[in-house]
């Protein structure tokens, strides 16, 4: 089973939220998402109070494409729009990298994703559920 939940606030840059091509980024995370032909659980783009946001959420019998879209999603974000923030939530209970009861954290930040680990949620076993 593949889990994440995430989101994301949509700044320009870190000075400013909106230096007048936030539309254009916006658009362009737009078609992103399109392009994906997508339609496992949430994914969104929308604007509220002058700025965009980005909300995913889902739960995948198997870990496929839409983990690695997802991914490539907040990537994507984070080079369009460097000042952008968010987290993504990922467990994967199949994973083979010593992952399986945990989940992984990715912050986007200031142009990057960096991966951390999850200190409220993990381990799944015995926080969250029992053996």
């Amino acid at each position: 089973m593949f889990e994440f939940h995430g989101w994301a606030t949509v700044h320009e840059s870190t000075t400013e939220a909106d230096a007048g091509n936030l539309d254009l980024i916006a658009k362009n995370i737009q078609n992103f998402v399109a392009n994906l032909h997508w339609d496992s659980g949430l994914l969104k783009v929308y604007p509220a109070n002058g700025a965009y946001h980005l909300s995913v959420g889902g739960l995948l019998n198997r870990k496929g494409t839409e983990a690695e879209e997802i991914i490539k999603l907040f990537q994507f974000i984070a080079q369009q729009a460097p000042g952008s923030y968010g987290l993504l939530y990922t467990r994967d209970d199949e994973d083979i990298e010593g992952f399986d009861n945990e989940f992984r954290v990715f912050i986007l930040a200031r142009g990057r994703i960096e991966h951390k680990k999850d200190a409220f949620l993990s381990p799944f076993v015995p926080i969250v559920e029992d053996e």
